[in-house]
Order: structure tokens, then sequence, then C-alpha cells
């Protein structure tokens, strides 16, 4: 994958999933021995895609900023991401994440993504919203 290619395929993969929720297009973006660190807490693709659902269950609307940095090494298939998640849950608190996250690639999918989130807010409600799995 080059860096045009990886630009479009994580725009894809954030709309998809992150925006949209969209468990049933996880398969077609990240690897089945998918690897997660996210703020410490170790997942892999069973408890990534329990994650997405436990996000459906209680935010009404996520959207995600244009990435503020995006850093491609072709040659390692690594990419560094900076963004700003803005989320609505269903409860009515409302917030910002700054998401810092580097991501492996192989044969075209997301092998391993160790990240990094900081509500921008004194918003106790987000502190968790990178990890909430309640499966």
């Amino acid at each position: 994958m080059n860096k045009k290619q990886a630009y479009q395929f994580f725009t894809e993969v954030y709309q998809e999933i992150i925006v949209n929720l969209n468990i049933n297009q996880i398969p077609e973006y990240f690897s089945e021995q998918y690897i997660q660190v996210t703020d410490g807490v170790r997942t892999n693709m069973i408890d990534f895609t329990n994650h997405i659902v436990t996000l459906k269950e209680h935010v009404a609307a996520m959207s995600v900023s244009p990435f503020y940095d995006f850093l491609f090494d072709e040659a390692k298939q690594t990419v560094t991401l900076r963004y700003i998640v803005h989320v609505n849950k269903k409860n009515g608190e409302t917030g910002d994440v700054e998401v810092i996250a580097i991501f492996e690639l192989a044969n075209n999918k997301i092998i391993r993504c160790n990240e990094m989130t900081c509500p921008l807010s004194n918003n106790k409600e987000l502190e968790n919203i990178g990890t909430i799995n309640t499966n």
C-alpha cells in the first residue's frame, strides 16, 4: 500500500467502523489476528468487535475530525494518526476525545493498533470511551 492508498483506506475505516459503527465491515479492514492496545488495555478481534457493539449501545452519534497528522511508512506499512472524535452519548453527554494511534498493516488489513485517548474536557463520561466494553 502506498501513502495515497493508505489515506483512502483509513478514511474508509473510520467512516465505516467509527462513524457508522458497522460491525459487519470489520472483517473487510481488520485481520482475524488483530490486536489493539488502547490506554494500556489489550484487546483481540473479539474484544474489539464487542467494543464497537458496546459503543452502539451507549453512543447516539460520533464524528471524526480530519486527520491532523497522517504519517505513513511505506517500508514498514505503519500509519500514525492524530485526530479528534466528537461523541454524542445517548444519555445526553457530549464531548471531544483526542486520539493518537499507530497502526500496522499486512496484506492490506490492520493487524495491530496502539492508541492513546484523552478527553478534551473534564467529562468523566468520556474517560473510558476508547476501551468501553460490557461484553
